[in-house]
């Protein structure tokens, strides 16, 4: 099964990817950051469609994770930044999954409502 974390190098995308990766699955994390890992990992700013959208086709499944740390003080700016950068990446992710050729067959989604 092939598996792509958006947001995957966070904890809980890790503690995923490590899982998948364990049971040997192909697994691809979206992160802002290409760092080696014991699987594929592929740069992304979670708003843009660019070169990681051809790593969405033939994937089994999307899993998106990406976000501002909801680790916060609650005021009106942090409540933004929060909502566009989970909105921008959802976005971003169904769009492109709207241009490959073979979409995946499931897409997990996390937008937290406060």
């Amino acid at each position: 099964m092939k598996v792509v974390l958006a947001g995957g190098s966070g904890q809980v995308g890790s503690m995923l990817a490590r899982a998948f990766h364990r049971d040997s699955h192909e697994v691809v994390v979206l992160s802002r950051i290409a760092s080696p890992a014991p699987w594929r990992v592929v740069a992304w700013d979670g708003k843009h469609a660019g070169d990681w959208v051809k790593d969405l086709d033939g994937a089994d499944v999307v899993i998106n994770l990406t976000g501002r740390s909801v680790n916060c003080r609650y005021h009106d700016r942090n409540r933004a930044e929060i909502m566009e950068s989970r909105l921008n990446s959802v976005r971003a992710i169904g769009e492109a999954i709207n241009t490959v050729d073979h979409p995946p067959a499931t897409f997990f989604d996390h937008i937290i409502l406060f």
